[in-house]
């Protein structure tokens, strides 16, 4: 004689201890592969849109960097964004002259020259402001499709923050576009799709 115990919501839990029937593990590993078969495209695209946007805040941070950089040490600083390399650079101005102990008079020459050397990045300390967007896996697939900035057009921001010239870097990735803009004549960085 079988005994059919019955709990408090009136379930019959002799049956609950048997396991399931084939049936019913057939019906969950099905709606199991629709819900991934549905969800995976929608998973990649939401990653892709994430990436591309990562990438974009990169250039809009390195010219806002640059900008505020140069108004707050008073040094020339540039940004360059190349599309052919597909790297991101921020450098300051730096003078080859050593006020400290060079003594009651500078040379000339040495106070006029000076070169640009690379920021630190400010999320990584002690490390160059210098991002090759092909070696960031978060920026996996992220071309940059054109820039107004590449090395030799580079932009340059005064002590005042203003750029010597505006223009526009194109970002892509499968089938979406961001484009970040760079006003000539405010230095105000903008971002449209």
């Amino acid at each position: 004689m079988k005994r059919y115990y019955t709990s408090a919501c009136g379930l019959n839990l002799s049956r609950l201890s048997q396991g399931f029937t084939m049936v019913e593990v057939v019906l969950v590993v099905m709606i199991m592969a629709i819900i991934a078969v549905t969800g995976l495209p929608l998973l990649t695209t939401s990653m892709n849109h994430y990436r591309l946007k990562g990438a974009t805040e990169e250039v809009v941070n390195a010219f806002q960097y640059a900008r505020s950089s140069a108004i707050s040490t008073g040094r020339q600083t540039n940004v360059i964004i190349g599309n052919v390399s597909h790297e991101i650079m921020v450098k300051q101005y730096t003078i080859g002259a050593d006020f400290i102990s060079g003594g009651n008079q500078l040379p000339e020459t040495s106070v006029e020259t000076g070169t640009y050397q690379f920021m630190e990045y400010p999320l990584k300390k002690g490390a160059d402001y210098f991002i090759d967007m092909n070696s960031v896996d978060r920026f996996r697939g992220v071309d940059i499709v054109s820039s107004d900035f590449n090395s030799g057009s580079e932009v340059f921001f005064d002590s005042l923050g203003n750029p010597s010239h505006g223009g526009t870097v194109t970002l892509a990735l499968k089938g979406q576009q961001m484009i970040v803009t760079l006003d000539a004549l405010t230095g105000k960085v903008s971002v449209s799709n």
